[in-house]
């Protein structure tokens, strides 16, 4: 049962001589399993420790790295324990400053060459007047205007009419540059003629002389600047290139060490004493050895849970953090239940069941051969693109498995990219039964038909098909076509996994309650739940089976009787459920109404997994729709092309080709998203809420252990 409970914890308690605190913080980090409990600072004469003298010296210097690597993006690569350390106690603080010296350089270079830049693109339009700098402004009794526009000849016009005032044009990208100058008293006059047009100005810069002049001058600066930047920039990489995975070890080696300086604030601590309180996984015990030998005590006890047989929410006690236990396959799937929290310490981890049910909800969801390839290439691709993150690998592999689920129930149901592939039968074509060809020969499924490129899949499946009558209305098949004669089967098929899954969900509540509070309370709290759940579906399926015609009096009967024994079972459920609301949930007699009431819900909850047949017909649906409208097109236009060599196909082709496989991607982007969310809400919501509580703390061990630096 070690997979479907939480790692087993024990409190630790560990304390010492104030010169033991630093030794005895470094054991821990390195041991990496210690849950470290934050001092309060509650009891008289004992206060929080103090961080050690050299961390804010380290910390200023982790920051220093961190800027600089974040300049650099320097390439990951692990290091010796001993190197790095002599690195950060050498002069490699040094060699840091001077890169980050360099950078700022270059950074101020790449300033000034824009700033040049933006310089010579007002002299360039300026030189198209042909006139020196000092020209064109600073006069006392003349007033200038220099700027731009699209068309200057209205206002050349206009301007050229007053007395006293001039206009002069040069021509620049297709713009006109001008300069107009007029007397002081003429100002407003001319100033109101210029605010008519779209008129830009240009401020020349405050220099004097040919302006042709500066702008070699300013090109030779340019050049100049462009040169350092270049220069700059190979140090820099040189640097990289040396010392970035250094770099990059040094700010994973800084973190740990800060980490321990700083820790002393956490801990109790006296005038020559201190304690260390926290948790530890009862597994972790046998590796103490260390720390025991730097610390005066080290004592640790196995926590045990106090069991209240009485109403639960009347008594709160101090649990400990939850930690998974170590797992490989099904590691992925604690994403997903750290999504609703950790579960309450003592009852049973969710995780382990969802390493089944989550794919086979996606797979039955999406359900194709070709999307679930593209989905498994979607975790391996992140997998590859971000491997030193353990969220994202986590997610890398749970997209690997619902791949590998989706193109299992492709292969069920005979789907890929949209087509549905069948048996070949004689006569052509594609079947599984002799109901799916009268069927498919009436035109139920057409639009299904399958490109001769697809035709080999047929010999994936009998030749003939399977199909299977089963117990409780159950059919089989193989290929089991979902969007044709098989629909009313896998709706039948998903509301018997609701149940399945609900009555999962209750057997687990009954399982944890009982853990807690006795057999009795597990009875009524969730016990009441699963025979409520039972007899309505006895009570349905009597119900409607029963309606049905030809049946026999013999079994028209039996399902008459169904319909009575499951309806007595139901009164029963609700009786021992109204009584559990009223004596453990606290509803008191308030629970004799809410009873009724809330087991009604049990019906939304069960049809809600209806949703597994419902988003997989509509991406069917989807991608259906993308072969006729791309596809097929795409098909007539190249046939048309070939035979007639009509060369407008060839365009209606292409057009018909992109359209196809974008409503192929958009088909299986929304087929990633869509039944990942429908999958989570069928766990979260449908399963989780009737045994779940995710109150637990996640277990963080004192110690960050750098993933760059190899301990020797």
């Amino acid at each position: 049962m070690s997979g479907f409970a939480t790692a087993e914890m024990s409190r630790i308690v560990v304390a010492g001589t104030l010169e033991e605190l630093s030794e005895t913080l470094e054991a821990a980090s390195k041991l990496g399993a210690i849950h470290m409990l934050d001092y309060d600072g509650e009891i008289e004469d004992i206060s929080l420790g103090s961080p050690d003298s050299i961390a804010d010296n380290k910390s200023s210097l982790l920051a220093k790295m961190r800027g600089c690597a974040a300049e650099l993006n320097p390439k990951q690569e692990k290091k010796k324990l001993s190197l790095v350390r002599s690195l950060l106690e050498g002069d490699f603080s040094n060699s840091v400053d001077e890169i980050i010296s360099k950078i700022n350089e270059k950074e101020e270079t790449e300033t000034n060459i824009q700033k040049i830049s933006q310089e010579l693109e007002v002299l360039s339009k300026l030189s198209v007047l042909n006139l020196n700098l000092e020209l064109l402004q600073n006069y006392d009794s003349l007033s200038s205007w220099i700027g731009e526009l699209s068309d200057s000849s209205t206002m050349s016009s206009k301007i050229n009419t007053i007395p006293g005032a001039m206009i002069i044009v040069g021509k620049y990208n297709k713009k006109d540059v001008v300069g107009v100058f007029c007397e002081t008293e003429i100002h407003e006059e001319v100033q109101t003629i210029i605010s008519e047009s779209s008129f830009e100005a240009i401020n020349p810069q405050n220099e004097s002389g040919s302006v042709k002049d500066l702008i070699k001058e300013f090109k030779e600066n340019k050049q100049m600047m462009n040169s350092k930047e270049k220069s700059l920039e190979s140090e820099i990489e040189e640097w990289t290139t040396q010392n970035g995975s250094n770099l990059l070890a040094c700010i994973d080696l800084l973190e740990n060490d800060l980490e321990i300086l700083n820790a002393p604030v956490r801990v109790a601590v006296s005038e020559h004493a201190f304690v260390m309180d926290g948790w530890i996984p009862t597994t972790s015990i046998k590796d103490l050895d260390d720390l025991k030998n730097v610390s005066t005590i080290v004592e640790t006890e196995k926590f045990e849970k106090n069991h209240h047989h009485d109403h639960h929410h009347d008594h709160e006690e101090e649990l400990p953090p939850i930690a998974y236990t170590e797992r490989n396959i099904s590691k992925p799937f604690e994403l997903l239940t750290d999504l609703v929290g950790r579960p309450k310490y003592g009852s049973i981890d969710p995780t382990m069941f969802m390493l089944f049910t989550y794919p086979i909800f996606f797979g039955m969801m999406l359900g194709d051969i070709a999307y679930g390839f593209f989905t498994i290439l979607l975790g391996l691709w992140i997998k590859n693109k971000f491997n030193d993150n353990q969220a994202a690998l986590l997610a890398s592999k749970l997209m690997i498995y619902i791949g590998i689920s989706c193109s299992i129930f492709g292969l069920l149901y005979g789907e890929i990219l949209g087509f549905e592939v069948g048996p070949a039968y004689e006569g052509g074509g594609h079947g599984s039964s002799d109901e799916y060809h009268a069927m498919a020969a009436a035109g139920s499924e057409a639009g299904h038909a399958v490109p001769s490129w697809l035709a080999w899949m047929s010999s994936l499946y009998p030749e003939h098909g399977f199909e299977k009558n089963l117990p409780f209305n159950l059919t089989i098949a193989y290929p089991f076509h979902r969007v044709g004669h098989n629909m009313t089967d896998l709706i039948i098929i998903a509301l018997y996994m609701g149940i399945f899954h609900i009555a999962l969900g209750f057997i687990i509540g009954i399982i944890n309650v009982t853990k807690e509070h006795g057999i009795i309370a597990g009875f009524f709290e969730k016990g009441s739940w699963l025979i409520v759940l039972m007899g309505g579906f006895l009570t349905c399926y009597g119900f409607l089976v029963g309606k049905g015609e030809g049946l026999t009096d013999h079994y028209s009967s039996a399902m008459s009787d169904l319909v009575l024994y499951g309806g007595i079972t139901l009164v029963v459920g609700i009786v021992c459920l109204c009584y559990g609301l009223a004596k453990y949930e606290g509803f008191g007699a308030v629970g004799l109404f809410v009873g009724p009431l809330e087991s009604i819900s049990l019906l939304s909850n069960v049809l809600s997994y209806m949703r597994l047949m419902a988003i997989g017909v509509v991406g069917v649906k989807i991608a259906e729709a993308g072969n006729k409208l791309g596809y097929e097109s795409m098909m007539h236009a190249f046939e048309n092309l070939f035979s007639n060599g009509d060369l407008v196909s060839m365009f209606t082709g292409i057009i018909a080709l992109v359209l196809w496989i974008s409503i192929q991607i958009f088909a299986w982007v929304l087929g990633v998203f869509s039944p990942n969310i429908h999958a989570a809400r069928l766990h979260f919501v449908e399963w989780m809420k009737q045994f779940y509580d995710g109150s637990g703390e996640p277990f963080k061990p004192f110690g960050t252990k750098p993933k760059l630096v190899e301990v020797e």
